[in-house]
């Protein structure tokens, strides 16, 4: 179970570092400005998301890994989370049987260790067979 911890770990730092905005240039140094006065005025300049530190060398190491993954394992790391969507929706847009609530989980898994079996640079033809 410490493994199942430890990639899900990763891959929440994964997601905070593709959803913030430091790591994308702006367009304009005024765009920048603006960008930081807004959330200055919204109140979420210090928001939990950003203090959390992010380490960005995982989270290359997972983006690289992305591409080499199954669709449907890519789709489910994305929908589950990128866009944190609940499980209904992401069974609806991966097409996954709801019921019995294993499929889900069953399946959640599956991409998981896909993903961490890239990461750790294994063969590809036993990250398949795992």
């Amino acid at each position: 179970m410490t493994e199942r911890r430890d990639i899900g770990s990763r891959l929440e730092n994964w997601s905070r570092w593709a959803l913030t905005r430091e790591r994308r240039p702006a367009a304009s140094q005024t765009g920048a400005i603006c960008d930081a006065m807004r959330r200055a005025a919204e109140g979420s300049a210090s928001s939990t998301l950003e203090r959390r530190t992010i380490d960005e060398d995982d989270a290359w190491l997972l983006e690289r890994a992305m591409p080499k993954l199954e669709t449907k394992h890519r789709l489910m790391l994305w929908w589950c989370y990128i866009r944190q969507a609940p499980p209904e929706v992401v069974c609806r847009k991966t097409g996954i049987p709801q019921r019995p609530a294993t499929e889900f989980v069953s399946a959640f898994r599956q991409a998981q260790a896909a993903v961490e079996c890239f990461v750790a640079n294994i063969d590809e033809n036993e990250c398949v067979q795992k």
